[in-house]
């Protein structure tokens, strides 16, 4: 395993076993202890670069997990009142879909729209009378959740930061 010695400027092998001991690491040029945990300067800034990207793409796939239904709902609803119907059943097929997939893997968050999302898609075929209006509901459910979620959220942040600043005064 290679560790930095900060007074050669130069990397050293040693062994795992040497790494894990519990005696101190030594510099075979200088003599200098080296910490059991140093990393040359420039590998360790091309891991931390690397690192964050990794970390960013999570974050990007986290926000879009989190608008994802919104974002097919809206698709939904433009296809609903545009009259673009193929629009409409494919974004209502993904929406239901992954929903499903999510309620098969048992990682749904939103356990009540077992319920809802056929509340919805019964209110939308009663109001408009087709199909199309069951698809509309199916995706106003999803963004009334979103909106509510959003809300609730952005109520939840507000209080903890009340709750920071009564703290911290």
């Amino acid at each position: 395993m290679l560790r930095y010695c900060n007074n050669c400027d130069k990397d050293f092998d040693f062994t795992p076993q040497q790494v894990s001991g519990k005696s101190d690491l030594i510099c075979p040029l200088c003599g200098n202890v080296i910490g059991k945990g140093s990393r040359n300067p420039a590998i360790k800034l091309a891991v931390d670069q690397k690192e964050e990207e990794i970390g960013n793409i999570f974050g990007k796939l986290a926000h879009f997990s989190y608008i994802f239904y919104l974002v097919i709902g809206l698709i939904g609803v433009a296809g609903f009142f545009l009259k673009l119907d193929m629009l409409l059943y494919i974004a209502t097929g993904v929406a239901l879909g992954a929903y499903a997939i999510q309620w098969i893997t048992r990682t749904v968050i939103f356990v009540s729209g077992i319920v809802f999302i056929p509340i919805g898609a019964y209110i939308g075929y009663k109001y408009f009378g087709d199909i199309n209006g069951a698809c509309l509901g199916v995706h106003a459910v999803f963004i009334i959740r979103h909106v509510i979620r959003d809300i609730l959220y952005s109520l939840i942040w507000k209080f903890i930061r009340l709750i920071n600043k009564m703290v911290n005064k």
